[in-house]
């Protein structure tokens, strides 16, 4: 700051006002308080809505992927309190890893020095002219972190390898993004794409897997995410490696052939064993029965032993010791000195050509012996390409194995795009399964799909059901159970009857009616004789000597009180003559059988009560009570004294 200025503006004194006092000079120092003072109550509000470097208005930025030049124009973006202007600007940015694109709040003091229209403008006065009053000047700038500028940087794009992540659009009002992102949490978890951004594999360059995501709008833990434009994404996957050790192969020739392996795809190869024949001279030793040292070690069988016509048997004139032929055997052996030739197998480490994922080409193996090969697989995996709610892109690695590896776990800040199946071959798979918001419409379209398969049900089932309950209808046969009467031709009289699964004959009943001498229910002849007697009594007193309650109302009766009936409706003589009751001898044994067979029954609530007359009488009324009305049920009736 420059001379002569004062300020002691702290918050954490809590002054709320600067008060005037008319008998005290005014300083220069209350005056700068005011202002601070105001400023820091304006920043506390736009903090509490907005963060810095949110931007309010324009402001946007274009980054060519391969030059890194950036196109930055004006716009409006929120800085340690205020909303500031930003003018356009062009820098060239580095393309290959993580850069910061922002603003430089550049600080600086004018006095009259550099702007003498600072100077008192008054005409006429004493102080015409003369300097006043400082200002500071704050004024943002594009700029690039740690490019050199003075100034405070506030990033606000962030640049991977030449590609600009997403940024929510504006205006971001920080403090209502959040309560969004919370209730977004709390409704629908927070993270779905809400269209686009479909991935896809494109052709490698340079050793790096590339892939391409469709421009789109996400949610990611809440905050929106937006690509504008499409996106091209290089992933330096590394393959998990197995070792695998001396896996054997049987030759089929000795020229070149192929060799695939039985672990792919197939990563380095560290060695290649052979069983090669060849055929050296070798020099005989000086004395008889000497062991002479073949050329190659790892001998592991000798052919044969020639010199000139002569043909030396194994076994019998030789045998093979530590790679050297031994003549130590009681047979013919060439005289010292003499060179003969020696054809022998021996195993050794080539170096194989054609190498690709499946395997590769060798030369020179004996015809039906061993190969022994060692090399390093490369396991499949599941990679998923996440987005984190800055817009940035982000690999997570999966559980490498050979059978069923799994994919990683998705974390809740980010959001799964698609997840890629590693195979390390020319064909990799990619499987957008990232969690996608479902359009009204479609949920409309699948609830009619459920409700035409449900009513597809149902029409299948009644199908099924006339099928097992009508019988008749199978290769036009009729056959009846004889569960119930439902079978039977209704439009014939039927003289049989359905019992217990059989048809029978029906049996019609008479009852036996009471003699007439019997007027009333009627009883053997008995005594009483007391089981249980009380014979004291206690006393008795009022309980409301002073009548203290209300009177008591008028009873009515009505008679019938309660209406019960029956509706019996019999369509076949089945049920009648199942219930039969049987009886023999002199009165001496009765026996009474009923069965009942319930096939179906329903139930429903009657809407009217069926006419019927009630009598009613009132009682209990007090002298000199008059009775002025009665109505029942709403309806007004005359009562008969």
């Amino acid at each position: 700051m420059i001379e002569q200025y004062y300020n002691r503006f702290n918050p954490a004194d809590n002054y709320e006002q600067v008060l005037f006092r008319s008998d005290r000079v005014l300083q220069s120092a209350e005056l700068n308080e005011i202002q601070a003072a105001t400023v820091a109550r304006l920043q506390g509000i736009g903090d509490a809505l907005f963060k810095d470097g949110d931007i309010v208005r324009d402001a946007r930025v274009r980054v060519d992927p391969d030059s890194g030049e950036t196109i930055c124009e004006a716009g409006a973006v929120y800085l340690r309190g205020s909303v500031r202007a930003v003018a356009s600007s062009k820098l060239t940015i580095p393309v290959i890893g993580n850069v910061s694109i922002g603003l430089y709040l550049k600080e600086s003091v004018v006095t009259e020095l550099e702007a003498p229209a600072l100077r008192n403008p008054a005409s006429g006065t004493r102080g015409y002219q003369e300097p006043g009053a400082a200002r500071q000047k704050l004024v943002p700038v594009w700029g690039v972190e740690n490019d050199g500028r003075t100034g405070d940087f506030y990033p606000i794009y962030q640049v991977e390898n030449g590609m600009l992540r997403a940024k929510e659009a504006p205006p971001n009002l920080d403090g209502v993004t959040q309560a969004l992102a919370r209730y977004d949490r709390d409704s629908s978890g927070g993270s779905y794409v809400v269209s686009g951004l479909n991935v896809a594999a494109a052709a490698d360059v340079s050793g790096s897997q590339v892939y391409t995501v469709s421009e789109g709008r996400a949610r990611v833990n809440g905050f929106g995410v937006a690509l504008p434009t499409s996106r091209r994404v290089l992933h330096n996957a590394t393959p998990d490696l197995r070792n695998i050790g001396d896996e054997s192969h049987i030759s089929s020739t000795v020229a070149a052939q192929r060799v695939d392996v039985n672990r792919v795809p197939l990563a380095s190869i560290a060695s290649v064993s052979i069983l090669r024949e060849k055929t050296a001279s070798v020099v005989h030793g000086s004395f008889t029965n000497a062991k002479d040292l073949l050329p190659d070690t790892s001998v592991s069988k000798i052919v044969s032993v020639t010199l000139g016509g002569t043909t030396y048997a194994a076994g019998t004139d030789y045998k093979l010791s530590s790679d050297m032929v031994d003549w130590s055997l009681p047979g013919t052996e060439p005289s010292p000195g003499t060179t003969y030739q020696v054809t022998y197998q021996y195993r050794t480490t080539v170096t194989p050509t054609a190498i690709d994922d499946t395997g590769f080409t060798v030369t020179g193996a004996v015809a039906s012996s061993e190969i022994f090969v060692s090399y390093s697989q490369k396991l499949p995996r599941i990679d998923r390409l996440c987005v984190n709610a800055d817009g940035g892109l982000v690999w997570l690695k999966g559980v490498a194995a050979e059978i069923n590896p799994l994919p990683p776990a998705v974390p809740d800040t980010l959001l799964a795009l698609a997840s890629v199946q590693q195979t390390w071959q020319a064909i990799r798979p990619v499987s957008n399964d990232g969690v996608r918001v479902v359009p009204m419409q479609d949920i409309a379209n699948i609830n009619a799909r459920m409700d035409y398969l449900s009513s597809m049900i149902a029409q299948q089932m009644l199908k099924t059901d006339a099928a097992n309950r009508d019988t008749s209808l199978k290769k036009g046969m009729f056959v009846d159970p004889f569960l119930n009467d439902d079978l039977r031709d209704q439009g014939v009289a039927q003289t049989a009857a359905i019992v217990g699964g059989k048809l029978t004959l029906s049996v019609t009943t008479v009852p036996n009616q009471v003699g007439s001498d019997v007027k009333k229910p009627t009883a053997l002849n008995y005594a009483l004789t007391p089981v249980l007697s009380q014979l004291m009594r206690t006393g008795d007193m009022l309980i409301n000597p002073y009548s203290a309650f209300d009177p008591i109302p008028a009873e009515v009766t009505l008679t019938p009180a309660i209406d019960r009936w029956t509706e019996v409706s019999t369509n076949w003589s089945s049920p009648l003559t199942t219930r039969i009751v049987r009886g023999g001898g002199e009165f001496s044994h009765l026996e009474e059988n009923i069965f009942n067979n319930l096939i179906s029954s329903s139930s429903k609530a009657i809407e009217t009560l069926r006419q019927q007359q009630v009598r009613f009488s009132l009682s209990g009324f007090g002298p000199n009570e008059t009775l002025t009305s009665v109505t029942f049920d709403g309806i007004a009736v005359t009562p008969t004294p």
